[in-house]
């Protein structure tokens, strides 16, 4: 039998006794939620190195979101053509094809590129049917590469104190059951993330730009 990820909150769906049987799946659903958020928290303080701080709360986020694949990205304003760079990626169906050490301009012609620039959240049910307005497009390229399938995707903004982006933080596919996605699985299997989803990736986004320029500021204060 294939393995179920269990409730998942829908768009709009909030705790309801109607159903006792989905109470109980709606209380073990938010209480895992709320220890995943406690091991967010946790990380904060107790981690020092950014890189593997990063894996640890993609992989928890990944989780919470039932997300088969997620990307931070950190902006790059340090060359004459601004970046948007991958700093950690990870992808259950393709583990080992994950990609490292990558950037993309700073330009809204790519959905990351978009949320870079503009500072919006981009919420999209399927990359291949986008708005008809849409300025950004979804580079099929990156699938190639690593023979993967991107269908849904939820990428918010990370901002600085001084209310500019620094980074975006990117979920991929997210799954109703617990299987690796193939070409004649992907829209099956896959749901649009919720606005629950949404509002706490966007939490999670702020919390690493905490960390992130308290890294930075440490690292002037207390230089290596």
């Amino acid at each position: 039998m294939t393995p179920d990820l269990g409730w998942q909150p829908d768009t709009s769906e909030d705790i309801s006794p109607s159903n006792p049987q989905v109470l109980v799946e709606q209380l073990h659903y938010y209480k895992c939620l709320l220890a995943d958020l406690l091991t967010v928290s946790l990380s904060l303080s107790s981690t020092n190195d950014l890189r593997t701080f990063l894996e640890s709360v993609l992989a928890t986020t990944r989780k919470m979101t039932a997300s088969d694949a997620g990307s931070i990205y950190l902006i790059d304003r340090s060359a004459p053509v601004h970046t948007v760079c991958f700093e950690v990626s990870q992808n259950d169906s393709q583990p080992d094809r994950s990609l490292v050490n990558f950037a993309v301009p700073l330009n809204q012609d790519s959905i990351v590129g978009y949320v870079a620039m503009t500072g919006e959240t981009l919420n999209l049910s399927d990359v291949r049917d986008l708005p008809d307005d849409a300025v950004y497009q979804h580079h099929k390229t990156f699938d190639y590469d690593i023979e993967y399938h991107t269908r849904s995707v939820l990428a918010v903004p990370m901002f600085d104190s001084q209310k500019r982006t620094s980074g975006v933080f990117q979920l991929i596919n997210r799954k109703v059951q617990d299987i690796s996605i193939t070409s004649d699985n992907v829209r099956e299997i896959t749901l649009a993330y919720s606005d629950l989803d949404e509002k706490l990736l966007k939490a999670i986004a702020s919390q690493i730009s905490l960390y992130i320029e308290r890294s930075q500021l440490l690292g002037q204060v207390f230089p290596s």
